[in-house]
């Protein structure tokens, strides 16, 4: 594969990875089933239709400027839900999902996931892995104490999210 490819792709997976356990920190769940579209691991938050974050954020080509500084996932507070439609580009239309989807996380599924969702989940463990690697890396050689905060806060996210993923791949 083209060096250039693969670190495309893994710049892509990083981003859908760290949006994925930004959303799942702020009360998302990770659902058992994926994307018809690109095979990203859904997320659904409350009420609310499937959301895929790599279809909806990552590859968006003309995704709009927000007004706040940083990607939606990475604010601060968490909008209300029907801020949150609006805020992060969810459509309206209503998807159930399938009746064997499960809340991967809840630990109450009883039988495996799907190979997509195994292999999606064990992608972003790998892209997680990469991140805690490399934000490690940057932390040594901080001097700002702004960015040092900021490199720990990643740490402990990307720390929980994989606590997550693995507990999911169980």
């Amino acid at each position: 594969m083209d060096q250039d490819m693969y670190n495309r792709r893994r710049e892509r997976t990083d981003k859908i990875s760290g949006l994925m356990g930004s959303y799942m920190l702020r009360g998302y769940k990770m659902l058992g089933t994926c994307c018809d579209t690109c095979g990203t691991v859904l997320l659904k938050y409350r009420e609310e239709p499937d959301y895929c974050v790599a279809c909806k954020e990552v590859d968006v080509d003309n995704m709009p400027k927000p007004t706040e500084k940083g990607p939606p996932a990475m604010r601060q507070t968490p909008p209300l839900p029907s801020q949150e439609t609006s805020r992060i580009g969810v459509s309206n239309q209503s998807s159930k999902p399938p009746n064997n989807s499960k809340d991967v996380l809840s630990g109450h599924h009883t039988h495996a996931l799907p190979s997509s969702s195994s292999e999606a989940i064990n992608t972003a463990i790998g892209s997680i892995n990469d991140k805690i690697i490399w934000a490690s890396e940057a932390l040594k050689k901080s001097v700002s104490t702004e960015e040092s905060l900021r490199l720990c806060e990643l740490l402990k996210t990307c720390a929980e999210t994989l606590r997550c993923l693995q507990e999911a791949s169980d």
